[in-house]
């Protein structure tokens, strides 16, 4: 059904050929069918263009997950409008905090309206007091009338989405995806990931989020129902969601990594055994590297209640790509190979090992590219990399973003001869892609490559560190030396922790010059999708930001700062 121009359109044509589908919103108690959202979306677009929205005007949205966000998202494309939606978690409690980063993405994007839900006022209240000249709107009223033959005509080149990054340290990017690239991103999803009208969606992701707007885009205009909660539902009450998931047949889900094991602590194995999720088609794990041994869990945590090995999905996108990049074919198990960690670093060259191996690295296969979709690994060099040769992963094609907005800077340094630089990592092997991280988060020490994640998952093991939660990064001492530094989360004996976190790593590493700084709990910070902000937690800890950072003491062994 995905073969509108535009969002609207598809809309209506989902509408006609599937009008009973619904979308239910469970935690807020309310649903809408394809057939209701059509009609409501076309009395939204009159009432906002009728409160100075204009075609073409990009409009921020901050609605909760319940029907009439859809309303709202659907009314402003029809009336002409880009949506950006809001990075702003839940339940957020700093206020002031909020209303400035919205006010910096508002500057930045030439903001005029923001659609901002009446359970907001008092961020509304700050909004006013350090944007006043930004309109707040309440989402659009079921009540009213309008025809779709007095809307604005949309050109398929306009823009439907620009996609915000937080801004907390620095100017809000927002990468711009017109009407015509979102179509083609959510065509990817469907006819890679093998979508149909008979899928059941339930998602937890937020909508901020392109694993939560483009995943919720790719299977409502495709005609399934979708079942969509907060993410506060899922953090709170993981097995809720579960049964939920259960009861109604869900085929498929989505979420980072993390998620998945969340789920898995906290819901214990009897409560699991009693569920019956043998529906489950998919359960897509992409928006952070994903963990063999997170692929393992699940696929046996879950079996006894009818999951089959196929279920666990890993995958590989960004926003950028209107979501997706890489897809395994849908049925097949996920591939799991370990490579010569030290060989990879070193030379770049994938060697693969048993996972016995004193440097084995296991590595999760992310499938091949999806529709509509070219990838290539490029070298240092600049040329494009042999079959398991370690690169950076770059992507084409119509799902691809226009560029950041506002930002040609930006924009041109993205690009490579029209290939768009993803900053990632990764290697294809046998034809599939392997991500191995971020370009720019590399640690080199002494001309050695390491990867954060191989020195994070030897730090996460040490008693003490809370929730397994550590970041690594590249760390100078005050003589300018290199070495490799890590932040631990710990409300134990800070002294202990720091210093077998250190001896694990230098051990594992082969490694002397290991600086480990210790946090109090929940001090990492993480994106808005929840991912550990490398480089912003070794700049706060490297400038002596002291809130929350357990002070360093001498070592009675070393004479040395742990």
């Amino acid at each position: 059904m995905l073969d509108g121009e535009t969002l609207g359109e598809s809309l209506a044509r989902s509408a006609k050929a599937s009008p009973d589908s619904r979308a239910r919103f469970p935690t807020a108690g309310d649903e809408i069918t394809a057939a209701e959202l059509d009609s409501a979306a076309t009395v939204a677009a009159h009432e906002l263009l009728g409160a100075g929205v204009q075609p073409g005007d990009i409009v921020g949205v901050l609605v909760p997950t319940a029907a009439r966000f859809l309303t709202t998202v659907f009314g402003l494309w029809r009336a002409g409008a880009a949506i950006s939606v809001l990075p702003v978690q839940a339940g957020f409690g700093d206020v002031r905090g909020t209303a400035r980063r919205i006010a910096r993405i508002a500057a930045v994007a030439g903001m005029r309206h923001l659609v901002l839900d009446p359970g907001h006022d008092d961020l509304g209240r700050e909004l006013a007091a350090v944007h006043p000249d930004l309109a707040l709107l309440a989402p659009p009223s079921s009540g009213g009338t309008g025809s779709a033959l007095t809307l604005p005509t949309i050109d398929p080149e306009a823009l439907a989405i620009v996609q915000f990054t937080s801004g907390s340290t620095s100017l809000p990017k927002g990468v711009m995806l017109p009407h015509r690239t979102t179509m083609a991103g959510l065509q990817a999803c469907a006819v890679s990931g093998a979508f149909s009208p008979d899928d059941v969606f339930v998602q937890w992701v937020p909508t901020f989020h392109d694993m939560g707007l483009i995943g919720l885009m790719s299977h409502w205009l495709n005609g399934a129902d979708v079942h969509v909660f907060p993410p506060t539902t899922f953090l709170r009450r993981p097995g809720t969601v579960l049964e939920h998931f259960a009861a109604h047949g869900g085929t498929v889900m989505t979420g980072p990594n993390f998620s998945y094991d969340y789920l898995l602590d906290k819901v214990p194995a009897e409560r699991l055994a009693t569920l019956d999720l043998s529906s489950w088609r998919l359960a897509f794990n992409g928006a952070e590297p994903v963990s063999a041994a997170t692929v393992r869990r699940f696929t046996e945590a879950l079996a006894p209640s009818g999951v089959a090995p196929s279920v666990m999905y890993p995958v590989y996108g960004m926003a950028e790509a209107t979501l997706s990049i890489s897809y395994p074919t849908p049925g097949d198990t996920a591939r799991i190979r370990a490579v010569d960690r030290d060989e990879l670093a070193r030379t770049g060259d994938v060697r693969t090992v048993e996972e016995s191996a004193p440097a084995a690295k296991p590595v999760v296969a992310v499938g091949r590219a999806v529709h509509g979709i070219g990838l290539r690994i490029v070298g240092k060099d600049g040329e494009v990399a042999a079959d398991g040769t370690l690169g950076e992963i770059q992507i084409s094609g119509e799902p691809v973003t226009t560029g950041y907005f506002r930002d040609p800077e930006a924009t041109a340094a993205a690009l490579d001869n029209g290939w768009l630089r993803t900053g990632d990592l990764g290697f294809l092997l046998d034809g599939e892609l392997y991500v191995t991280g971020r370009h720019k988060e590399m640690i080199v020490v002494h001309g050695q490559n390491f990867f954060p994640d191989d020195v994070e998952e030897v730090a996460r093991t040490v008693p003490g560190v809370y929730r397994r939660r550590c970041v690594a990064f590249s760390d100078t001492d005050t003589e300018g030396g290199e070495r490799i530094g890590v932040i631990v989360e710990t409300g134990a004996d800070a002294a202990s922790v720091r210093e077998e976190v250190r001896r694990r790593v230098a051990a594992e590493l082969d490694l002397s010059t290991v600086e480990v700084y210790a946090v109090k709990p929940h001090w990492i910070p993480r994106t808005t999708s929840g991912k550990w902000q490398r480089v912003l937690a070794a700049r706060r800890v490297t400038a002596d930001d002291a809130d929350g950072v357990l002070p360093a003491i001498d070592s009675p062994d070393r004479g040395e700062r742990v």
